[in-house]
């Protein structure tokens, strides 16, 4: 790559119960990435995995969401810009995440898509509710911003209730999105083949 070019970015998000190393840990973001890029199945990409916040010690849901959406915003993003040759334009940056960092995902992408073209919850929770009113109140304006919004749950995920109640709203309020249902529960081996499957979607034009 030349000294000049700027890279897209990806927010990449962990569970509850784990941190911003679990990803590399368990999830082989590295080398799933590492080896989509190698066979030109994806783009290259800088990839931000932060900690998320997960609530507790007294902090309810909204209150995590809210300082996890500030950290990311506010602290993180403008770090990685300052360190590393990032494409500032919306249309080169995505977030998603499994379980609690899908709901953070589904939460500051979506009620930030003035920043984020792409979008993706792994056995997520739902977005906060005011989040998913205003994507509803106008669906042209929420579709004309969304390059993507990928979501996926497996068939013995304990969160494929929600993962369904949350695709029948966005179909009923013509929101554009992939669903993808899969055979296998709240796991790894089912987000590291989502995330396989998810990456080299990325910043295609």
């Amino acid at each position: 790559e030349s000294s000049t070019a700027r890279f897209p970015l990806l927010v990449l998000q962990h569970g509850s119960g784990d941190n911003q190393k679990t990803w590399v840990e368990h999830g082989k973001a590295h080398w799933i990435l590492d080896s989509l890029i190698a066979s030109g199945k994806a783009v290259p990409m800088i990839v931000l995995m932060l900690d998320g916040h997960p609530p507790g010690n007294g902090r309810d849901r909204a209150a995590a969401m809210e300082a996890f959406r500030r950290e990311l915003l506010e602290d993180a993003i403008p770090l990685v810009e300052k360190i590393y040759r990032v494409d500032g334009d919306r249309s080169q940056r995505g977030i998603v995440g499994l379980s609690m960092g899908g709901g953070q995902s589904l939460t500051v992408g979506l009620g930030n898509l003035d920043r984020f073209a792409w979008v993706g919850s792994f056995s997520g929770v739902a977005p906060d509710e005011a989040v998913a009113k205003a994507i509803f109140a106008d669906a042209a304006a929420t579709n004309a911003k969304l390059k993507l919004l990928w979501i996926g749950c497996g068939k013995e995920d304990f969160l494929l209730k929600r993962n369904e109640d949350l695709t029948a709203r966005l179909k009923e309020n013509g929101i554009a999105h992939e669903w993808h249902l899969t055979e296998g529960g709240h796991s790894w081996p089912v987000w590291r083949d989502y995330l396989a499957d998810f990456l080299p979607r990325l910043f295609q034009a």
